[in-house]
């Protein structure tokens, strides 16, 4: 990672998933602050915390059905940070949303399942 103590927000609305995704990637840089929000909405509000990249969640509306989806967050965070990296995570491993999303300025798009860890911990260090 570029920066000293990199802040990362990790956008998902399932508390383990998040809380273990949050762990690794601290346990790989331990310089690195994690913050988590279980909405987009509540990432949005928090945008002025000036994090280094974002973990975003595709499918934030599974706990609270009003929620915005991950596509609509990544579109706002994109109108007022452009360059922050942002990289989705979804367990659907269709090429239609995957493309959507990079098309939208995610800077990958990764799918839930073994190896998504490592793979966002590397992203993350090539990001930022």
């Amino acid at each position: 990672m570029n920066t000293e103590n990199p802040t990362i927000f990790i956008v998902d609305d399932e508390p383990l998933l998040t809380k273990m995704l949050g762990d690794y990637i601290q346990e790989e840089n331990p310089s690195c602050e994690v913050i988590s929000f279980q909405t987009g909405e509540e990432c949005l509000k928090n945008l002025d915390l000036l994090p280094d990249a974002i973990v975003l969640d595709y499918h934030l509306n599974s706990k609270e059905k009003e929620a915005a989806n991950g596509i609509d967050i990544l579109k706002e965070i994109k109108k007022i940070r452009k360059s922050l990296p942002v990289i989705m995570l979804s367990s659907q491993e269709n090429y239609g949303v995957a493309s959507r999303t990079i098309m939208h300025g995610a800077v990958h798009y990764v799918v839930k399942g073994k190896e998504a860890f490592h793979e966002i911990s590397e992203l993350l260090k090539a990001n930022i």
